[in-house]
């Protein structure tokens, strides 16, 4: 058994990595996706260890973090082609190739702690554990797929759920990002995990544009976003790709900038420092959405850049927006989004001052989970 499992290994595509000895006190693994903000995660958790992360989505990814360092950058390898196979599968070469970086990262050492986001990879890590690669195994659950559609997706929704309720049920701990998430409450050791909040230290100066991160969907309302900037000569910055996108391009205001799928952390924020809002509203924002149980993770990068957000009433965190003063919560209708985008044009610098505060708050409280969980793990 042992050999024909890492034949299966062995057929998946390894990028260029070195070889981790893991010295420090912990040693941490993390299997993520992309989106919530995991780079500045990792070089949080470097505190309490070395911490590999390893990240599956729609590329892959390796980088290696000490002491808030980063040491080691990893090629970002393509993995598009494969993804609806993968969806197809229930995640199945995610739950390979998971288990493939592992084993090329740590040889035959032993992990103290993985941390695995959702299912797919928190699957992984409960192999990991049953084979003695890792002493404990912390279940991240991101998001909760209410059960609708056609025959086929509530099918695949019911199963998909089913198997991040048996993860986490058989995890040492589940870290959600929402209360909202039913399944974390399969284990009675649950926490509601903070996301840290990035600061790319960047400047109020002059911003004249608007910036949006995403994988496109007729639920993030940009027609209407596009006939704001067209009113308003406001230039636009899309950051994402998708068929959607694709269909809706012709209705852009000239000048829009459509810069494709990007993970560099660094073009992300040059694109941002020069946005005064970000664009985060969802037309969906009640219980059959699965935005209203995650984190709107585009916020993240937004606050990373100190760049102010309009948004809907979706997600459990939004109501810090109001409350920080750190953005505009409205309604998903053009007049109220459009007196909200103009309202950060105009005050700005408030809106930028708001967020310092704000992450510092945030992340004050942030250290202090991790402190309390990692004294515990």
């Amino acid at each position: 058994m042992g050999k024909v499992w890492c034949g299966l290994l062995s057929v998946l595509p390894v990028p260029n990595t070195p070889i981790v000895n893991c010295d420090p006190v912990k040693s941490i693994v993390m299997l993520q996706g992309m989106g919530n903000n995991e780079r500045g995660w990792a070089r949080l958790v470097s505190t309490f260890g070395r911490v590999v992360l390893i990240q599956q989505g729609m590329i892959q990814h390796v980088e290696v973090w000490e002491n808030k360092k980063q040491i080691f950058n990893g090629p970002e390898t393509s993995v598009v082609r494969t993804r609806k196979f993968d969806e197809g599968t229930f995640s199945l070469l995610t739950f390979l190739r998971s288990l493939a970086r592992f084993r090329e990262q740590m040889l035959d050492t032993k992990a103290d702690v993985v941390i695995a986001s959702n299912y797919n990879m928190g699957l992984a890590a409960i192999w990991l554990r049953f084979r003695g690669k890792t002493r404990r195994v912390v279940v991240m659950v991101t998001d909760h797929l209410p059960v609708r559609g056609s025959f086929i997706v509530r099918l695949h929704r019911r199963i998909t759920t089913a198997l991040t309720r048996f993860a986490a049920r058989h995890a040492d701990e589940v870290w959600s990002v929402s209360p909202r998430i039913p399944a974390s409450q399969e284990n009675p050791k649950n926490f509601v995990v903070p996301i840290c909040l990035d600061d790319n230290q960047v400047p109020a100066g002059q911003r004249e544009e608007i910036g949006y991160i995403g994988f496109p969907s007729p639920d993030h309302a940009l027609e209407i976003l596009f006939d704001v900037a067209r009113r308003h000569n406001l230039r636009l910055n899309i950051i994402g790709q998708s068929p959607y996108l694709d269909s809706i391009r012709a209705q852009a205001p000239a000048g829009t900038v459509f810069h494709g799928t990007l993970n560099d952390p660094v073009k992300i924020n040059e694109i941002l420092a020069r946005c005064f809002c970000g664009y985060a509203v969802y037309r969906n924002t009640g219980a059959q959405s699965y935005s209203y149980y995650g984190i709107p993770s585009k916020t993240f990068y937004y606050f990373a850049s100190n760049t102010p957000v309009v948004t809907t009433n979706t997600a459990h965190f939004t109501q810090n927006i109001e409350k920080f003063g750190v953005g505009r919560v409205v309604e998903p209708q053009p007049e109220q989004i459009e007196a909200a985008v103009l309202q950060l044009k105009e005050h700005f610098q408030q809106y930028y001052d708001a967020i310092q505060h704000f992450r510092q708050t945030w992340n004050a409280a942030v250290e202090q989970f991790h402190q309390e969980r990692f004294s515990e793990l």
